[in-house]
């Protein structure tokens, strides 16, 4: 079985609402979705998402370091996607996991699981996941164990921070 090791080899786990871009809830948007600049989408009412460059480019440098990127979001999922593929970055990811409850550790199980029937397995300190908010925490060390988290905005303001951070964990990472 494929195990990841290498530097570059990380499973990314990305929130939306709040990391990605700064509306906090896009379950209550109206589609359609359409895209006004490069950083702005409205929703059928007028309702403005608008996306975080830095948020961008962190996705950005994992995909070009090899790591498998996941969305990670409480959401409708129609319209999670929706919103990322009116900003055309909805296939920056991997995989989607977007469902429409809080129990982020049990979207987690189900893409580890996916993931290990494929062959590949991540050490927890390999897997990298940002939010911008610390209320699933909890459950998911609970239940999946101690992944390596960065706050989204607290833990660091810029992608160079985010990557810095991130890089200087996996280095630690003796799994």
């Amino acid at each position: 079985m494929w195990r990841a090791r290498v530097l570059g080899s990380f499973l990314l786990l990305m929130d939306l609402d709040g990391t990605m871009w700064d509306h906090k809830n896009v379950t209550d948007l109206t589609p359609p979705f359409k895209r006004v600049s490069e950083t702005k989408v409205v929703d059928s009412r007028g309702v403005e998402v608008n996306l975080y460059p830095e948020a961008l480019k962190i996705l950005l440098w994992a995909r070009s370091s090899g790591a498998y990127v996941s969305s990670l979001s409480w959401n409708d999922p129609e319209k999670a996607l929706g919103v990322l593929k009116a900003f055309g970055i909805s296939d920056l990811f991997h995989q989607h996991m977007i469902e429409n409850h809080p129990n982020k550790d049990i979207m987690i199980s189900k893409l580890l699981s996916m993931l290990k029937s494929r062959g590949i397995q991540y050490p927890l300190c390999r897997i990298v996941y940002i939010d911008d908010r610390t209320i699933h925490l909890d459950s998911i060390y609970r239940n999946i164990g101690r992944i390596v988290f960065l706050q989204a905005w607290k833990d660091f303001k810029t992608h160079l921070e985010a990557i810095e951070a991130i890089e200087k964990r996996l280095r630690e990472c003796h799994d």
